[in-house]
């Protein structure tokens, strides 16, 4: 399963390593994808993950969820 999830806030790479170590935090996340163009992350899930625990590790990171959607 995979989540896209828009992220408002992220401005250069440093932005992208920090999103991108907070989401590999976060269990049952297996792979991540975070693009600083199109500001948002996809997602590779190996188990349920939810949409809140997501949000908390961005959130954590110091940016700001817009909305998270299956793909």
């Amino acid at each position: 399963m995979q989540k896209k999830i828009f992220i408002e806030g992220m401005t250069c790479g440093h932005c992208v390593g920090h999103v991108k170590r907070g989401l590999e935090e976060v269990t049952g996340v297996n792979e991540v994808k975070v693009d600083l163009e199109e500001k948002n992350a996809v997602v590779d899930l190996q188990e349920i993950v939810t949409e809140e625990s997501l949000k908390s590790a961005i959130e954590e990171a110091g940016y700001k969820v817009v909305k998270i959607e299956s793909i």
